[in-house]
């Protein structure tokens, strides 16, 4: 064995019980070397965190994501729109057609310990980004008080300004 290398999960580096300690008893001189896939995610974490543009774009998305998928309401009209949009789109030739094609998907929440999620986030937005529009927008119009309308609605401003399309489209 050249080299070995763990994500720091605990069943992972386990100095007693985790796959670290197997490696341990048939190779006593290898040593522990935390995984430089997930060094890198940090590294992106915390230079993404940094850069205010950045951060901001996450800390919203984060919030319109879970703002549409914490209401069972919210999920089922997401998938309406989007269950429309892509029919219009098939109509059009905008689309392709064929087996696996054109599935009803869901909006992805990103997590804090994969890099991956965040750019599943991206990807799923950007996919249903007409169908999240109607949703909010919907949402504003039936809000049931000012203050709900207005966040909602902010968040809607900020779905549709050129900052939060060049940020999604571009990351």
């Amino acid at each position: 064995m050249r080299g070995q290398g763990y994500n720091d999960a605990s069943n992972m580096r386990g100095a007693w019980n985790g796959l670290q300690a197997l490696f341990l008893r048939d190779c006593p001189y290898s040593c522990y070397v935390h995984c430089f896939t997930h060094r890198l995610h940090l590294t992106l974490v915390a230079t993404a965190g940094n850069e205010i543009s950045i951060w901001l774009f996450f800390s919203k998305l984060t919030i319109i994501i879970n703002l549409i998928c914490a209401s069972p309401k919210c999920h089922t009209e997401l998938h309406y729109a989007q269950a429309i949009e892509i029919a219009h789109m098939v109509a059009a030739g905008e689309r392709e057609t064929g087996r696996g094609a054109n599935q009803i998907d869901n909006l992805h929440r990103s997590g804090t310990t994969r890099w991956s999620s965040h750019f599943d986030s991206i990807c799923s937005l950007i996919d249903m980004y007409g169908a999240t529009i109607t949703v909010l927008e919907s949402m504003v119009q039936e809000g049931s008080s000012n203050s709900i309308c207005g966040e909602i609605g902010g968040f809607f401003i900020v779905m549709k300004s050129f900052e939060f399309i060049f940020i999604l489209f571009d990351a």
